[in-house]
């Protein structure tokens, strides 16, 4: 605090007699020297007011320090969206069972018709709000560069809560993550977060919480490394396998794996065309175990790759044409909401890759300001092994279709109102099928 300099009085009276002797005054020394305490009295009380007033200031900043809610110099934000959702879904080959699909398209979730008797198709109505979210983020300046945070809540895939009377649902961790940018060009990121591999810019913008089935879609635990176009990331692994079990196929999901996923991604512009390449490698692994869980009796490890190519090209109209495509023996988990698995044990123990794919494309038109559309085309298959290398092969999926087809209305800055058409097809190794035709209408406001 600056220190306030102490006032006299004698600059100030050889100041007023020199304006009194400047102006001829005949005033007696008496007067002059009455003026002169005058003076000298009102300036004591200004600097005693001056002093209550520094201290009153000391003490507010004090308080201010102990209810702030940040640290000083911490640039603080909140936002997020408030979206409500109407679906109205046709199963034609029955009740899926499984709530979630009712929820946004889960690809793997669609119903196919039975292998045995016949099956009629179901329809339902879900009205949500479960897709709000919101978010909290932080930036630090320091000597060393900015420092940021983010943490960010949703409501979806909660199992507390029911339709019955209060329709409350518990939030779940989407993204938690601190970033050090210490270059203009350089960071590290650590936290939760989506995975390095999936440029998700170039996700259309449907109202479906997801959308196209062949869509890389990934959020988990990483660090990453960012240098110019360039990224680098050691991300959480998880292997997700079918297996043999009495003469079926079943899944089991490990956490067998010593390696971390590793991901490089480079990311790249042309004009108004902004795209990204992105590599993965993954090591698979499972272990079973003695009952008491003290020693294998069985395990095994096996690497597979994935590469994806993603962009979005803008127009001047504010129109944008976006793209992916993926390839690789153990995409997996990362496909489609696990639309396939990682691959399968086969009957000697070993672990077996499988080569998947997806892609879609979009186009997004904007009328005019006021509405847009918009149209995603999308594709997904895995080369599965045959009966003779994994006994009954049924019931894997070989491939899945989907199409998207909305209108909004733009009122307002940051809110929609509109309609989606969603189609989606799944397709099973043994030639069972099941389709999905789905009407949404969503409102949309973020702040």
């Amino acid at each position: 605090m600056r220190t306030i300099r102490a006032f006299t009085a004698k600059p100030v009276a050889a100041a007023v007699l020199a304006a009194l002797a400047s102006s001829g005054s005949m005033a007696s020394n008496h007067d002059v020297e009455g003026r002169i305490a005058e003076l000298e009295r009102q300036l004591a009380e200004l600097k005693t007011m001056m002093a209550t007033n520094t201290a009153a200031i000391e003490s507010n900043a004090e308080e201010i320090e102990v209810v702030r809610p940040i640290r000083k110099g911490t640039e603080f934000k909140y936002g997020g969206y408030v979206q409500l959702d109407s679906l109205t879904t046709d199963y034609e080959e029955g009740d899926p069972g499984n709530r979630l699909i009712d929820d946004f398209l889960v690809p793997s979730l669609i119903p196919v018709e039975p292998k045995e008797g016949s099956s009629d198709n179901f329809v339902d109505t879900n009205i949500h709000a479960k897709s709000s979210r919101f978010y909290f983020t932080t930036a630090t300046p320091t000597d060393v560069g900015t420092i940021s945070s983010r943490v960010e809540l949703d409501f979806m895939l909660s199992r507390n809560g029911d339709e019955r009377i209060s329709n409350s649902w518990n939030s779940r961790i989407r993204h938690a993550f601190v970033k050090w940018q210490y270059a203009d060009d350089a960071s590290i990121l650590a936290g939760q977060t989506w995975s390095t591999f999936f440029n998700v810019a170039a996700l259309p913008d449907t109202f479906d919480f997801v959308g196209p089935v062949g869509t890389i879609f990934d959020r988990q635990p990483l660090v990453r490394w960012t240098k110019g176009p360039w990224q680098f990331a050691i991300e959480n692994p998880a292997t997700r396998l079918n297996e043999v079990n009495g003469g079926l196929p079943g899944i089991r999901l490990d956490d067998a794996e010593d390696l971390p996923d590793i991901v490089a991604r480079y990311n790249g512009k042309a004009g108004n065309l902004a795209w990204s390449f992105a590599a993965i490698g993954r090591e698979l692994g499972y272990e079973d175990r003695s009952v008491s869980n003290s020693f294998k009796v069985d395990s095994d490890e096996e690497f597979g790759y994935g590469l994806s190519l993603a962009g979005k090209w803008s127009f001047d109209n504010k129109d944008d044409l976006r793209f992916m495509a993926s390839y690789g023996s153990a995409l997996g988990r990362y496909l489609g909401l696990n639309s396939f698995n990682d691959g399968y044990i086969a009957d000697d123990g070993s672990i077996e890759t499988i080569d998947q794919w997806g892609a879609f494309v979009s186009y997004q038109h904007y009328w005019n300001p006021k509405w847009r559309s918009l149209l995603v085309l999308s594709a997904s298959g895995a080369d599965n092994p045959s009966e003779s290398e994994f006994m009954d092969t049924d019931s894997l999926n070989e491939s899945y279709q989907s199409v998207h087809l909305n209108l909004a209305y733009l009122p307002a800055p940051r809110m929609s109102i509109g309609g989606e058409l969603i189609y989606a097809h799944r397709e099973l190794e043994d030639g069972r099928e099941g389709d999905l035709y789905r009407i949404q209408f969503a409102i949309k406001h973020a702040f």
